[in-house]
């Protein structure tokens, strides 16, 4: 995976160029699934409920190099970018790189682009949920990453069981 400095110039067209062709792609072929809804959905009720920290393009990158450090991977670069409206962030994998529309990115929408670049697996699958819940508890809250984890369930979404200690 190629290496990316957190603190690199926040535009970046190419990154713009290559978000949009893969978003335009994804809605072009149906990529949006139940499963991906579903898991979507709980995600925003979880911001709903127990919102999670907004931060400046600054402060996530740090963030994120410290999650990164944390989990033995390159951080990843962080842009904000024009991007479509249905579309807060996007995790492009070949770029190691993490493109949001907003100013000012909360800590969930971060975890959830860090937990595609992390996977194996690219989709909202159990193993993307399992790493997503894994992030909230080690980097945001138990309380948080219990309720999501309850969410995915009451969703009908498969999760690997949520255990009482790391």
């Amino acid at each position: 995976m190629p290496s990316a400095q957190a603190n690199a110039p926040v535009h970046s067209s190419l990154v713009a160029e290559t978000a949009c062709h893969h978003n335009d792609k994804s809605v072009r072929a149906g990529m949006q699934t139940n499963e991906t809804d579903r898991s979507n959905t709980a995600e925003d009720t979880l911001q709903l409920e127990m919102p999670t920290r907004a931060l400046t393009i600054l402060e996530a990158s740090e963030w994120l190099q410290v999650i990164a450090e944390n989990e033995d991977v390159d951080p990843p670069l962080l842009t904000q970018e024009r991007l479509s409206r249905n579309l807060q962030g996007l995790a492009i994998s070949a770029d190691w790189c993490i493109a949001v529309r907003s100013k000012k990115p909360n800590q969930l929408l971060l975890l959830h682009e860090m937990a595609h670049l992390v996977c194996a697996n690219k989709n909202h699958g159990t193993e993307f949920r399992t790493q997503v819940v894994r992030f909230l508890r080690r980097y945001v809250s138990v309380t948080h990453a219990a309720r999501l984890h309850a969410l995915y369930e009451e969703a009908g979404l498969s999760v690997d069981p949520f255990s009482s200690s790391m």
